[in-house]
């Protein structure tokens, strides 16, 4: 069985369910892992729950099992508390955006609300407890507010995060963010941006041109939904380079595909746009994902961001292969001179670089093997 094809198929929202009720026990362990592998676990539970396969557990017996230890013992049951934790969650993020947003306004520091938050506030999602979410992410207007806000945030009772409560698998997130700020007693975390995206990304959409088509509704301020879905695509496969890498990003073709959906002329819009060649190709791959699962013509896409999407789908099934496939291509970005200088603490010339790329060249190699063993 090719997990990843399979998984896909189960979260169709017409024919997905029977796909989900005839699944084998055997089976379930692996389709778990990979949903939450490719960050739609939620989408997943949420789709078992419509399906009836899992169930909507009463409050009181869902925090029972949620304060035990104990490891569910039917991918039933665990559906069901993913399904229920997401739910509490998403509900909760939801409304510190809320109250976020309203006590960064009235302290005259008036914010947007970037990815996941954009989404939930504009009710994007048909189910909005389907959507996987970690933090809440609000642009400032203007740039030099960037600090106070972040300090605002924290007298209203946010502390910042511990180095020990990051994942640390992304890749020069200071540069365009204030560090991420949460309550102990409140799911995730908050994240104050100053930019839409990091240096080497901005170039797909840029502050200024994003707070220009602004649009002020009865809510507050909102980016324009052709500003929303281009940021979702340029993070999801520019930021986090996953154009390269020939990862899935899964969650957000579901993003873009319901996106689409509530606005059917967003990929005409954006094919209008001027756009660098990268930015470009990493929509017209997002396209071609999103009608090769949501059964959708977009009337845009091209052959070769089809072709892409087909060799991204061929990989994901490969995790061996497609783990060394990884660390080969990332191998000019982390031989680069600047990032080398930055970890080595000097700048880097000559003899010394040529060591440096070599001792480093080597460590990833070493990591790759190991990848590529741990995925067999």
């Amino acid at each position: 069985m090719r997990d990843t094809r399979y998984l896909i198929s189960m979260l169709d929202s017409e024919h997905g369910a029977d796909l989900i009720r005839s699944c084998s026990p055997q089976d379930w362990p692996r389709v778990i892992d990979t949903a939450a592998r490719h960050k739609v676990l939620p989408l997943l539970a949420a789709r078992a729950v419509d399906a009836g396969f899992a169930s909507v557990l009463p409050a009181s017996f869902a925090e029972m099992l949620s304060e035990s230890g104990a490891t569910a013992s039917s991918p039933e049951l665990t559906l069901s508390l993913v399904h229920h934790r997401n739910a509490r969650r998403i509900a909760d993020l939801d409304a510190q955006r809320v109250e976020l947003q309203e006590l960064l306004h009235s302290s005259g520091f008036p914010t947007v609300a970037l990815k996941g938050a954009a989404l939930l506030e504009r009710r994007i999602w048909p189910n909005p407890a389907a959507r996987r979410m970690t933090d809440i992410d609000l642009l400032v207007v203007d740039p030099a507010h960037a600090v106070p806000a972040n300090d605002a945030i924290l007298d209203f009772g946010y502390r910042m995060v511990r180095p020990d409560e990051v994942v640390g698998d992304s890749i020069d997130r200071d540069d365009h963010q204030e560090p991420a700020l949460l309550r102990d007693d409140r799911h995730g975390s908050v994240e104050i941006h100053s930019h839409l995206l990091p240096r080497f990304a901005r170039h797909a959409l840029t502050r200024e041109s994003a707070i220009r088509g602004i649009s002020a509704g009865t809510e507050g301020s909102r980016l324009e939904i052709a500003d929303v879905t281009l940021h979702v695509i340029a993070h999801a496969r520019l930021a986090d380079r996953a154009l390269i890498r020939a990862d899935l990003s899964l969650n957000s073709v579901f993003d873009v595909g319901y996106l689409l959906t509530s606005e059917p002329e967003l990929a005409v819009t954006l094919s209008r746009r001027q756009l660098p060649r990268d930015v470009r190709r990493a929509v017209n791959v997002h396209w071609a994902a999103v009608e090769s699962i949501f059964g959708v013509s977009t009337g845009v896409t091209t052959i070769s961001a089809r072709w892409w999407w087909q060799w991204t789908l061929w990989l994901a099934d490969r995790p061996r292969l497609h783990s060394l496939y990884r660390d080969l291509v990332m191998v000019p970005l982390f031989l680069d001179r600047d990032r080398l200088s930055i970890r080595d603490g000097r700048d880097l010339r000559g003899w010394d670089l040529a060591r440096a790329r070599v001792s480093h060249f080597l460590r990833r190699a070493r990591t790759a093997v190991e990848d590529a063993g741990g995925a067999a």
